[in-house]
């Protein structure tokens, strides 16, 4: 069961389809077109830029379109920005629209919501709380990572899964499968949460800091209307709350970063050619990042292990070992609760013609999932740092 929705964009629609999974399409027509470049639907093209297209009907009887996933938005938007005289905004716009229907696959099609309100549990620890729908959601990743960890940990615990099943059979939140979802981007990865499992989260991760109390005493302010907003960065708001400096919450960074304030010309200059010295160190890697990392849509596990300096088989015997995956089908298949961090990357094949078929699929890891497995496995091997 399907459903289909015109979901407006500026002054006009882009059509979305959803089905019983939740997973949603986009309809590439549409979005071609707003770019004025629909010679890529012709031939198959667009399976060429966008991994996630295929062919489907949008409406009930109608003809087979082409159609991709949101996570192809950015793909699809940096292979047409470099060729286009449009507007610089409009593929800005276009790319904030695919973002927000990403984190709508968490079950909601409606396409605005409210500015961020960002709380502080301390000066230097943010708690961001999102509107979405009707339903208030809450950045798990920053708070975890004050205390060096990730949400998965907390999500895989039996005693978690039981409580968010208890809490959608009671309707106290959206469906199981729509309690959380995962955003990506530069700077802009994390796992956002329901506001019903804040305060268990908080108690796992910080039981003796105040921060579960102050979790519930937020809450109480959002639904209340009685939060003081003043204006945050990103177009977000912010709002006062006292709490303690979390142990652990230090941040590395760059030597040349550390170094105080100069004091005269000579120390001034002297700061200003370290840190060109390391700009220039750090450049390639930066280059070799984006176009490796930043850039890609999705990984294979061969990728993926090369970075941890494993063995595919032993990253996968990893990841069954933590009950995170499974071999089914000749494939590693990751279990319910972590179906962010896996996508299906269709098979093509291109004729004589120059006509692209989509054929089968494999499972690949998507950006947030690599991100996840990286820091589940330097945290459960240290020694290998």
């Amino acid at each position: 069961m399907r459903e289909n929705r015109k979901v407006p964009f500026r002054d006009t629609t882009i059509r979305v389809s959803r089905n019983h999974d939740g997973m949603l399409h986009v309809s590439a027509d549409d979005v071609c077109g707003i770019l004025k470049r629909d010679e890529l639907l012709k031939k198959g093209g667009i399976a060429k830029i966008c991994p996630s297209a295929i062919r489907m009907p949008l409406r009930k009887g109608g003809h087979e379109l082409w159609v991709f996933r949101p996570l192809d938005m950015r793909r699809l938007l940096q292979y047409v920005r470099k060729e286009s005289i449009l507007p610089r905004d409009l593929f800005d716009d276009l790319e904030t629209w695919g973002n927000q229907l990403f984190e709508l696959e968490a079950g909601n099609l409606h396409p605005q919501r409210q500015a961020d309100t960002v709380c502080h549990f301390a000066e230097d620890f943010p708690v961001t709380f999102r509107r979405v729908g009707d339903k208030l959601m809450v950045n798990a990743t920053q708070i975890t990572m004050r205390y060096d960890k990730i949400p998965s940990e907390w999500l895989r615990i039996a005693a978690t899964d039981h409580l968010r099943r208890e809490l959608a059979r009671t309707g106290q939140t959206d469906r199981y499968e729509f309690q959380l979802f995962t955003t990506r981007g530069r700077g802009k990865g994390a796992t956002w949460i329901e506001s019903p499992l804040l305060v268990p989260l908080a108690r796992w991760i910080a039981p003796d800091t105040g921060l579960a109390e102050w979790c519930e005493e937020q809450l109480v302010m959002l639904a209340a209307g009685r939060v003081r907003h003043r204006p945050g960065p990103r177009g977000g708001c912010t709002c006062s709350g006292t709490g303690r400096v979390p142990r652990g919450a230090e941040t590395g960074s760059l030597p040349c970063l550390d170094r105080p304030l100069p004091a005269n010309m000579e120390e001034a200059l002297s700061q200003v050619d370290e840190l060109r010295k390391t700009v220039r160190e750090f450049l390639p890697k930066a280059a070799f990042y984006d176009e490796f990392v930043e850039r890609r849509e999705w990984f294979k596990s061969t990728r993926i292990a090369d970075e941890l300096n494993t063995s595919p088989r032993d990253l996968h015997r990893f990841l069954h070992e933590e009950g995170i995956c499974m071999y089914s089908k000749q494939q590693w298949v990751v279990l319910p609760a972590y179906r962010s961090w896996q996508c299906d990357v269709p098979y093509t094949w291109e004729n004589d013609r120059g006509e692209v078929f989509t054929f089968g699929s494999r499972k690949r890891w998507t950006p947030v999932g690599r991100e996840c497995i990286i820091e589940l496995w330097w945290r459960k091997h240290p020694e290998y740092r």
